[in-house]
């Protein structure tokens, strides 16, 4: 027997290392300091006999010796992942809770309105809505499944594109009456807007005012999409909404009706968990949702259910 056997924690921290190729990044996930990550990893290798990194101007790199490890590690972290799961479904009668993190207009203006469907296909079913305006980590179990209008790109998830999505502008009457109505995309730079706190923005993907004006003049910001759109809707400037927030705001009509930006859905989850009937039945309800909105999504209606 090995006296002093290397604690899991070390061997997920060095798989932290190992995914996102840099101690920082390793640490930022994991919520501990850089100096915590870099004395842990010191004392693992130390443990093993083995040095398990390599610096270079890129990141972090792991060693040809270490790649062994790594496999054994991510077995170790599938298994971990289900038993958990496993015990959940052996529990008598247990509701099978799935958690979804997704941004807050998508998630209360949206999902939160066509969840009833699924409680009815799948009542052993509990939905756990999380609005979170930054990148989730499914790997530190935060979510179950990450809707975002981006592809991840990370280690260990299995990601798909599910929807496209339409933003649009909108204003309120008063608004327009004291403004008056912009005819074509050069009319705006005449005019106020309401939009997302730039230092504040953690999604590269919901800079979407950019693409329609540079330099807009902004007459209010909110980290909160929902602040935006009500802000809008009392007469403070013109916003850009996804259609799914535009549609659900009483007081606001649509501006420049042809103009649009438009975004990707994309559905994530952990590669292990893809296959487990919870998962499974969460994201074939979530793919039939967004197939059957894809008109309204899109903005070429004006409702949906």
């Amino acid at each position: 027997m090995t006296p002093n056997p290397a604690k899991w924690d070390d061997l997920r921290l060095f798989l932290e290392v190992a995914r996102h190729g840099s101690v920082h990044a390793a640490a930022k996930r994991l919520r501990l300091d850089h100096s915590t990550v870099c004395r842990r990893i010191g004392k693992l290798e130390s443990r093993l006999s083995v040095k398990l990194f390599d610096r270079t101007r890129k990141g972090i790199v792991i060693r040809n010796e270490a790649h062994d490890l790594l496999k054994h590690v991510e077995k170790m972290e599938f298994y971990a992942s289900s038993l958990q799961d496993a015990v959940v479904r052996t529990g008598s009668d247990a509701v099978q809770s799935v958690r979804i993190a997704t941004m807050e207009g998508i998630a209360s203006q949206y999902l939160a309105r066509r969840l009833p469907a699924l409680s009815h296909l799948a009542p052993d079913v509990k939905i756990e809505l999380v609005s979170i305006p930054q990148t989730v980590d499914l790997s530190r179990k935060e979510a179950d499944v990450f809707l975002s209008f981006f592809n991840p790109k990370a280690p260990g998830l299995t990601s798909a594109l599910y929807a496209e999505f339409a933003l649009h502008l909108y204003a309120s009457a008063d608004y327009l009456l004291a403004r008056g109505a912009p005819k074509t995309l050069d009319d705006l730079v005449n005019h106020a807007f309401v939009g997302y706190i730039e230092d504040l923005l953690a999604i590269h993907a919901v800079r979407w005012l950019d693409e329609l004006i540079a330099a807009p003049k902004m007459s209010f910001t909110s980290n909160s999409i929902l602040a935006q759109s009500n802000a809008a809707a009392s007469g403070l400037g013109i916003v850009l909404l996804p259609t799914f927030v535009g549609a659900h705001i009483s007081g606001l009509q649509r501006v420049l009706p042809k103009v649009s930006v438009l975004r990707d859905v994309w559905v994530s989850v952990r590669s292990e968990q893809r296959y487990q009937p919870r998962i499974r039945t969460v994201t074939r309800f979530l793919r039939n949702i967004l197939e059957e909105d894809r008109e309204f999504l899109r903005g070429k209606c004006l409702s949906t259910r």
